[in-house]
């Protein structure tokens, strides 16, 4: 694998052959990826490397490989000033280089993932990322390195980090200023190839919250009409663009179960994976997704700000559409709100599922007994392997 620069433009080789980054941020549902034209996958850390990497290869695909580079993995209490403790950590990383950098699925070396925003001062982090590409290039010079950083995060980069070859832009709405100012160029951008090492709708950060900060969750089409403007800015850079890693090709719980899950926890599809399914080939699906194109309550459309009484009843209605008027069946759950993003099975956390014999698009519910913050969740499905999904967040109130 090598970047080259021809005429100004990058582009990476895989055995002798351009090879443009048609990716997925995770590791599940790696059969679905290729067989709807994705190449690629990237991780986080080096956990169950073994595994994924020989999974992807059997499916045909490749694997940016992230090496774990600060906080939390390195320790809540890591000092990047430590630089004897820096040494340690980068002689840890050293073993898994040489264990794997012969393996065929293997495309870059993922170094941190916006480590400058939890890790330490920037350049010192930048400082320490340079060194561990280093050492990377040493072990292994067959594979470029790459490291993500957010959007936001700029500086004199390409100055800073000369043994990272690849920066990777993890990108939600800052897409659309990104593009518009071309940041990756000029006096202060990188300069050189990057990738979008992730991409999607607006995330949880980036829109109105509830007066009690419950971000709004947006339906599945309206993320999908997000990701089809985003994709048209992307797919416009021709110059130093040398893929893309949609984020997240699994089920990922952040704030909610559905905030950034291209599939369900079942495995069904959403309208996102579809459209993905089309950048990469031009097919469309066999059978599209349903939508839910509003929630009501009471009948009515909610207010931004949802109060409602303890222990009362009120009724909820999803209104969806489906392009083949496949029969719909339903899910309802209420979960209390989180505002951690959980690595494990949300379930273990207070959630109530409803009416679980109902299968209806409309139901009467009680509100829990105690005061706190909510969600109403409503998932659709189609039968043939598709769902939509939808939530409401609202505040119980004691009167």
């Amino acid at each position: 694998m090598e970047i080259k620069y021809l005429e100004g433009r990058a582009v990476l080789y895989r055995e002798g052959v351009p090879f443009r980054i048609k990716g997925a941020a995770g590791t599940e549902h790696l059969d679905k990826l290729a067989a709807y034209g994705g190449n690629s996958i990237r991780t986080w850390s080096l956990h169950n490397a073994e595994e994924i990497l020989d999974e992807a290869h059997k499916n045909g695909l490749t694997v940016t490989l992230g090496l774990e580079v600060g906080i939390p993995y390195w320790g809540e209490d890591f000092n990047y000033w430590n630089l004897w403790a820096v040494d340690r950590k980068i002689d840890e990383l050293r073993p898994s280089i040489e264990k794997y950098k012969d393996h065929p699925a293997l495309l870059m070396w993922g170094v941190g993932n916006e480590v400058s925003l939890k890790g330490g001062p920037r350049y010192l982090v930048y400082y320490i990322l340079n060194r561990i590409a280093k050492m990377v290039k040493e072990v292994d010079p067959d594979h470029p390195t790459m490291t993500a950083i957010n959007m936001q995060t700029f500086g004199r980069t390409r100055y800073l980090m000369p043994h990272i070859d690849v920066l990777g832009y993890n990108g939600f709405s800052e897409i659309v200023p990104f593009y518009a100012s071309n940041k990756n160029y000029g006096n202060k951008g990188w300069g050189k190839a990057y990738i979008l090492s992730e991409w999607g709708p607006p995330g949880h950060w980036e829109v109105q919250d509830t007066e009690w900060g419950a971000p709004l969750e947006m339906s599945n089409s309206l993320k999908t009409a997000y990701q089809n403007q985003y994709w048209e800015l992307i797919s416009q850079d021709s110059l130093a663009l040398i893929g893309t890693y949609a984020f997240y090709w699994g089920n990922k719980f952040e704030i909610t179960p559905t905030w950034f899950s291209l599939f369900s926890e079942e495995g069904y599809e959403s309208e996102s994976v579809q459209f993905l399914r089309w950048t990469w080939t031009g097919q469309e699906p066999g059978n599209f997704a349903p939508r839910i194109e509003q929630l009501l309550l009471d009948g009515q459309v909610p207010s931004l700000n949802t109060y409602l009484t303890a222990d009362s009843s009120y009724s909820a209605e999803a209104i969806v559409e489906d392009r083949e008027n496949d029969p719909i069946t339903f899910r309802w759950e209420i979960r209390e709100e989180e505002s951690k993003f959980y690595e494990v099975n949300p379930y273990q956390y207070n959630m109530i599922q409803l009416l679980p014999e109902d299968f209806e698009a409309e139901i009467e519910f009680k509100t829990p007994k105690n005061e706190g913050a909510y969600r109403l969740y409503v998932y659709a499905f189609d039968g043939n392997g598709n769902f939509a999904s939808s939530n409401l967040p609202f505040y119980v109130i004691n009167r």
